[in-house]
């Protein structure tokens, strides 16, 4: 259970800092109140889409139009600490990062991580009745762990091969069972979610392999592989997606929960 630990450890340093943290917050906070979004001026009636036009559940139509926010003042605290956590050391470490590790060499760890996690993928495929999808990563990981070199290279997505990743999650399995979203949360480190892909990520964590470090070398090594791991990411995203979503956002807070609800949805209808 590597990163619930992780995680664990990470809320509790949280909470030393939190004080010092929400003074930050010098905007008003608006009351408590779930949020409406309008993708489009859509009347009630189209959201009653007929079972043969649509084979999502209601609730997750649903979800790109509202989203459950009750706990807004503590999440947008939540939300400036780890805006501040991002600028002040998260990207520094990871612009550091960029500099001392070659591009290649960090995508190859982006691909011996992904490899590793192949389990995870694997079961939500089959709990999700995607049984190409299971098909695929078992064929993926097969040929990256022996052409590869134990995954630090992707030869299945080549050209010739064309195998494409299922990025399955328990929280997108969830949803394909009709478990509607929840209240929006905004974890310390983590970022935004809601509670049915909180319980998701727990999910996934008992099928990661990498949990495992947590019994045969502890809670410390484990926190650094998941640490490296998300340095890798930031360094590797030329985009610097949170910044484009956030910095030109009247509301960034807003801003981030909209893309990360928008993008679950669009997850869960692939």
């Amino acid at each position: 259970m590597g990163k619930f630990s992780v995680t664990f450890f990470v809320l509790l340093i949280t909470v030393c800092f939190f004080k010092a943290t929400v003074y930050a917050e010098s905007a008003p906070v608006p009351e408590p109140q779930a949020k409406e979004i309008a993708v489009e001026e859509k009347g009630a009636a189209d959201l009653n889409v007929p079972e043969s036009e649509s084979q999502e559940p209601l609730n997750v139509e649903l979800e790109v139009n509202f989203i459950n926010d009750p706990l807004q003042p503590y999440n947008r605290s939540i939300f400036v600490f780890n805006d501040k956590m991002y600028y002040y050391f998260m990207k520094p470490v990871s612009n550091g990062y960029k500099t001392v590790v070659h591009e290649k060499a960090r995508l190859s760890i982006r691909n011996f991580l992904s490899n590793i996690r192949m389990p995870v993928r694997f079961v939500n495929c089959v709990l999700q009745g995607k049984i190409e999808g299971a098909s695929t990563e078992l064929a993926r990981f097969v040929i990256n762990s022996i052409f590869g070199l134990g995954g630090f290279f992707d030869p299945a997505s080549s050209s010739e091969l064309n195998l494409k990743k299922y990025n399955e999650d328990f929280g997108q399995t969830l949803a394909k069972y009709g478990i509607g979203a929840g209240p929006y949360i905004e974890w310390p480190i983590i970022g935004p979610s809601n509670v049915r892909d909180t319980v998701g990520y727990v999910g996934d964590i008992a099928l990661n392999p990498i949990s495992l470090l947590s019994f045969f070398a502890g809670p410390i090594t484990s926190f650094g592989v998941n640490a490296v791991d998300y340095t890798n990411e930031v360094s590797i995203d030329k985009g610097d997606t949170y910044e484009s979503i956030t910095k030109p956002a009247i509301d960034p807070y807003i801003a981030l929960q909209d893309a990360y609800t928008q993008n679950r949805i669009k997850n869960i209808k692939e």
